[in-house]
């Protein structure tokens, strides 16, 4: 059982940027304990992706996981950029089902990010006003500066640096940030130190709050908040606010 999730001195509502559900090795996650977990935390909204065979091959499967999750969770939904026409085609369906924003993982999707082989899918992305998360911190397929390439050539979309570079990369975010404003970061995987370096350089507006369901856990990503003296509008910003203007949600 989950321990009690330790909010930080806020009492507005919270939106989770970034939590999986399928199964992946060790790792499982459904709709409805992932919104037993939300309720558990406090937690209003979730965006959800695809894990396991869901993410890699078999992307319809794993993307109607997240569409028919309910109202509270909403879809940050993926396509293998090897499937070429067939991806740009599960896009569009998607697009029309309600998803909210696009997932790529090359370390599992077997690509690097700057290949022009997934250009067609963030091209598709930007037609939709979506904002496209990469998993970054997987040395040397996920590359967050890699990622700050590929944001930096589509400087009209939003990037989200997935897991925020952990273990690997993390270091090279605050200056990525600083450097490309369409970049974000989420806090799902990284230390505290580096979510306040960022907001204290860069700005609140530039941090998700996110939890990492089921790879993290809401007690740990919320209790890391909680330690520094953020100002409520920065904590509006980072657990809610920011979350609703790049997703777009209600």
């Amino acid at each position: 059982m989950n321990s009690p999730a330790v909010r930080p001195r806020y009492g507005g509502p919270i939106i989770d940027a970034h939590v999986l559900l399928g199964q992946e090795e060790y790792l499982r996650l459904d709709a409805a304990e992932l919104l037993h977990r939300m309720d558990a935390a406090g937690v209003e909204r979730a965006v959800a992706r695809p894990m396991g065979s869901g993410l890699v091959v078999h992307n319809r499967q794993g993307n109607d996981s997240l569409l028919q999750a309910g109202d509270r969770i909403h879809a940050l939904v993926t396509a293998n950029p090897w499937s070429g026409a067939a991806g740009l085609d599960e896009l569009d369906r998607c697009h029309d089902l309600g998803a909210v924003g696009l997932f790529l993982h090359p370390a599992r999707q077997g690509f690097m990010p700057t290949e022009t082989i997934v250009q067609p899918l963030i091209e598709r992305a930007a037609e939709y006003r979506w904002p496209v998360m990469f998993h970054t911190g997987t040395y040397v397929f996920s590359d967050i500066l890699a990622v700050t390439e590929v944001a930096r050539e589509f400087p009209e979309t939003t990037f989200i640096a997935g897991f925020a570079g952990f273990a690997d990369m993390w270091f090279e975010l605050p200056g990525a940030i600083a450097e490309v404003p369409n970049l974000r970061l989420e806090t799902a995987m990284i230390w505290g130190e580096a979510v306040h370096g960022v907001v204290t350089a860069s700005g609140a507006d530039r941090v998700l709050f996110a939890s990492g369901e089921p790879r993290n856990r809401y007690a740990v990503a919320l209790a890391m908040l909680a330690r520094f003296d953020f100002t409520d509008d920065q904590l509006q910003a980072m657990l809610a606010g920011n979350a609703r203007k790049v997703y777009g949600l209600p």
